[in-house]
């Protein structure tokens, strides 16, 4: 038996003008309790996706369809969706009791005070936004969206606002809240690092079209193009001649996960590729040119024949520039494609 998902997103398009459409012939779906990042550059898309099914813009061509039901062109506040916008949007001159409440079904006391405890703010109640931190008033707004009993709740790039030391913790735990509530989430970001660790699922966006969309794990390792790969992180991008199960590379022979034959290219991260130095008695693969000590990990630029090849180490003697190395790969590739 089929689940329908409970958000569908159908062939959906949007110009501005008569130029190049802004989103063009987008289709994805999200289930119930799932998260899904939307993410690509500026100018992608992603953000007049979001503003489409939340119904502050209104597709020209395409349906939305929550729960089965078409809210194409329906208002957003009939909708039955809820959105978190970047600058959380609070009031501030209400306290962060009335902020829960506002546009809650049930408006008792009680009902801010246990979602105010859901988000781990029980007692902050009778404060008001300004003196709050960044941290503390994005859990005011999930707690304001989840009052108001959606199916799904939307989040403009929600962590940007936060600094660095703050926006991983927060992340870890908003996400510990959104995955219990059991309510579909779908956010737009342009930050790789926090689509891969929010999401269960991404969805990779340039000039208005949606490139790859699958699992995160799966589209970071399996990327359907360069554009994908470099865009999720720190790559190196290979060619080489296939032969059936194998690959032959600057790198030398590197195994494939399907059989291929001719030129091909495909991704290959810096954590994959195992380097150690040459023995006297071995040809070198390559010769390191830079090394960067990160504290947690070393990254070296190696010259392979002229083609310069990222590596990540984790621990291990550290080898110095000029050194001699070989270079082997950890598992299969797979190709573009």
């Amino acid at each position: 038996m089929t689940v329908e998902p409970l958000l569908s997103l159908s062939h959906l398009s949007r110009s501005f003008g008569a130029g190049q459409a802004v989103v063009d012939d987008l289709s994805l779906d999200l289930a119930a309790g799932e998260i899904l990042a939307l993410i690509g550059p500026s100018g992608c898309g992603k953000t007049t996706t979001l503003r489409m099914v939340a119904g502050f813009e209104t597709p020209d061509r395409g349906q939305i369809r929550l729960a089965g039901r078409d809210v194409t062109g329906i208002a957003p506040e009939k909708r039955g969706i809820g959105m978190v916008f970047q600058d959380y949007a609070l009031f501030p001159h209400m306290t962060v009791a009335q902020n829960v409440l506002f546009g809650a079904a049930d408006r008792a006391p009680a009902t801010a005070a246990r979602y105010l405890e859901m988000v781990g703010l029980a007692g902050y109640g009778a404060r008001f936004p300004d003196e709050l931190s960044g941290g503390q008033q994005q859990r005011v707004a999930l707690a304001r969206s989840f009052a108001a009993a959606p199916a799904v709740i939307l989040l403009d790039e929600p962590f940007s606002n936060l600094d660095a030391g703050l926006r991983a913790r927060t992340r870890r735990e908003i996400r510990a809240l959104l995955k219990a509530s059991g309510i579909g989430i779908l956010f737009v970001t342009h930050d790789q690092e926090e689509a891969l660790s929010f999401a269960d699922r991404v969805a990779v966006m340039k000039d208005g079209r949606l490139l790859q969309y699958g699992p995160a794990a799966e589209v970071y390792d399996r990327p359907s193009d360069p554009f994908v790969a470099g865009f999720l992180g720190r790559t190196n991008l290979i060619t080489g001649e296939a032969r059936g199960e194998s690959c032959d590379t600057v790198l030398g022979p590197i195994a494939l996960e399907r059989p291929a034959s001719g030129p091909i290219g495909f991704s290959l991260r810096p954590e994959r590729i195992a380097i150690r130095e040459a023995g006297a008695d071995e040809p070198a693969r390559g010769r390191v040119t830079s090394v960067e000590f990160k504290g947690h990990d070393l990254t070296y630029w190696v010259d392979c024949n002229g083609t310069e090849i990222q590596v990540d180490q984790m621990g291990g003697p550290r080898l110095s520039e000029g050194a001699e190395v070989v270079l082997s790969v950890t598992g299969r590739v797979a190709a573009f494609g």
